[in-house]
């Protein structure tokens, strides 16, 4: 499971990688540690509104879910789903049939046991561009939308830097993403994406437990921690 994300980002940079304006530009914050034990909002592109970017508060909610984020995720951690989640848990299919997303990122965080010590490690694509994750979403009584990210089986190279689970996001490559969000999907394309998983070209970076333990803000460089 994978519970922190990275988007460093400008929203230039995410603008121009994926061709589409956010809707709030103002309301982006660049953030190299999106820790989901905190609610926190991330940048995702909907089926229902495939143009532009917005927000959702990551962690997945019923439809018109009426309390508070913490209040369910005391009771269930839905911040990552799986495929047999999505399809047999009754408040979670129609998300996956008709409120599928994509999720920006510029990386992940895995942790690695080795010699009873765990090893943390940010996943990030050579280019260091920010990419698109595997999601699906909810709209709240209030009008807000929440969303889980989708994990699936580690490929090789991420199970070289993840062995506390062994699962991890999907990436949805850009030539994919007109499939994922498409509302006439098709059933047999969308498992495609989810259990073949496009290989993308990844680099891992050590981390130390400094940058965890003071839980950064954008303001300071990730490189600088790096171990």
């Amino acid at each position: 499971m994978i519970y922190k994300l990275s988007n460093e980002a400008s929203t230039s940079e995410i603008e121009k990688e994926f061709g589409i304006p956010f809707r709030y530009p103002n309301l982006y914050t660049p953030n190299p540690l999106i820790n989901g034990f905190n609610e926190t909002n991330i940048s995702v592109v909907t089926m229902e509104n495939k143009n532009e970017i917005t927000f959702a508060i990551w962690g997945l909610m019923p439809q018109d879910f009426k309390e508070d984020w913490h209040i369910f995720q005391d009771n269930a951690n839905t911040l990552n789903v799986q495929l047999d989640e999505l399809e047999n848990v009754s408040w979670m299919k129609d998300s996956f049939k008709e409120r599928r997303c994509v999720i920006i990122v510029t990386g992940f965080y895995t942790h690695l046991l080795d010699n009873g010590n765990t090893c943390s490690y940010y996943i990030h694509q050579e280019s260091e561009k920010p990419f698109y994750l595997a999601g699906t979403y909810n709209m709240l009584n209030d009008g807000f939308l929440c969303t889980a990210l989708m994990v699936g089986k580690t490929d090789n190279f991420v199970s070289n830097y993840h062995n506390i689970s062994n699962l991890a996001p999907i990436i949805v490559p850009k030539e994919k993403v007109s499939v994922w969000l498409n509302d006439g999907h098709d059933m047999e394309s969308l498992k495609e994406i989810i259990e073949r998983p496009h290989n993308t070209k990844l680099k891992a970076k050590r981390i130390s437990n400094e940058f965890f333990l003071k839980n950064l803000t954008s303001n300071y460089q990730i490189d600088s921690l790096f171990s």
